[in-house]
């Protein structure tokens, strides 16, 4: 491992940081391992006067542990089988449980990154211009895209531009009525329509999988992989979406979610957010839909992006690459 990658969290860190930070260490360490230990050394190191009682100091590193633990239980629970980490048996080291570019692996470690691309009291060399593009513009996507069809359960468009086939939004939305959406595009953008507009504010549209349209539930989603998206709620774009690019509403079995990288560590937040955005798809959410909605594209659900996970898989190879120094 190189130390240098990964800053010491903070003394005040909380568990979510402080599991963060065992992470990223697994993620660039030769043997794909991080120690509880190192986080306490670094915190008595970082502290201004170091206890003289040492009693006092084991507990703080027993209660620094089962802070941890928490964290990790808690989401080994949310996440279920796209969380790529487990700690030993003796609970004093966090490692991969799967090789990081694995698929099922993939979905969480890219949230994970993407947390600490900007801002980041942890990461020392976070992925560079280029890198951070690409994340944004096309590997997100296609996380998105999965994420909203396993939580629609069901079939999902990718509508967010640039999109890779250079389809307009009405070929992308008469794909959408094939596979059952219910709703029909119009032959050309409403008046009102913004001109030459890429995406309508809309990242991707699914919905849930029924015998015929229309289907019982419809989910607009919003991918937002940057630090603004609290104040981008898809309610803000919905209305003006469907007047533009649909002939009708349907009966409006609509709801709206939102799908940030980032961990909300705070419940009271994560509940007045969710007021305005419907549904909060955060770190603890969207790496297990995203494999849910990989599972249903192996049951032959249609959905767009699936042929893209190598992308995701490709993104975590070359930014590991570019952070990690020439062996030579």
């Amino acid at each position: 491992m190189t130390p240098s990658l990964v800053s010491p969290p903070p003394v005040n860190a909380t568990a979510d940081i402080l599991l963060d930070w065992l992470e990223l260490t697994a993620f660039f360490d030769e043997f794909e391992r991080a120690r509880i230990d190192d986080i306490a050394g670094s915190n008595r190191t970082q502290e201004e006067t170091q206890d003289e009682d040492f009693g006092d100091a084991d507990r703080k590193d027993d209660n620094l542990r089962e802070e941890i633990e928490r964290e990790v239980d808690h989401r080994q629970k949310a996440l279920q089988a796209s969380y790529p980490f487990e700690l030993d048996r003796t609970g004093e080291e966090l490692g991969l449980s799967r090789k990081f570019n694995d698929p099922q692996a993939s979905f969480y470690l890219l949230c994970l990154i993407a947390s600490h691309v900007t801002k980041s009291p942890l990461l020392r060399v976070p992925p560079d211009d280029a890198l951070v593009n690409r994340m944004r513009n096309r590997v997100f996507q296609v996380l998105g895209t999965l994420a909203v069809s396993g939580l629609a359960g069901g079939p999902a468009v990718s509508v967010g531009y640039p999109r890779e086939d250079k389809a307009t939004i009405l070929d992308v939305l008469g794909r959408a009525e094939e596979w059952g959406l219910g709703l029909s595009p119009r032959d050309k953008p409403g008046r009102h329509a913004a001109p030459q507009a890429k995406d309508g504010g809309v990242d991707v549209i699914g919905w849930a999988f029924a015998d015929r349209p229309p289907p019982p539930s419809i989910i607009f989603g919003q991918l937002a992989s940057g630090r603004n998206w609290i104040d981008k709620p898809m309610s803000i774009e919905y209305g003006n979406f469907m007047n533009d690019f649909f002939e009708d509403r349907g009966p409006e079995q609509h709801n709206f979610a939102t799908l940030i990288p980032y961990r909300i560590f705070d419940d009271l937040e994560f509940r007045r957010a969710s007021v305005v955005h419907r549904t909060i798809c955060d770190r603890h959410r969207a790496p297990k839909y995203a494999l849910d909605g990989a599972i249903l594209a192996e049951r032959g659900v249609p959905m767009d992006e699936i042929g893209n996970v190598g992308q995701i898989v490709e993104w975590l190879e070359d930014y590991r690459a570019f952070a990690l120094p020439d062996p030579a």
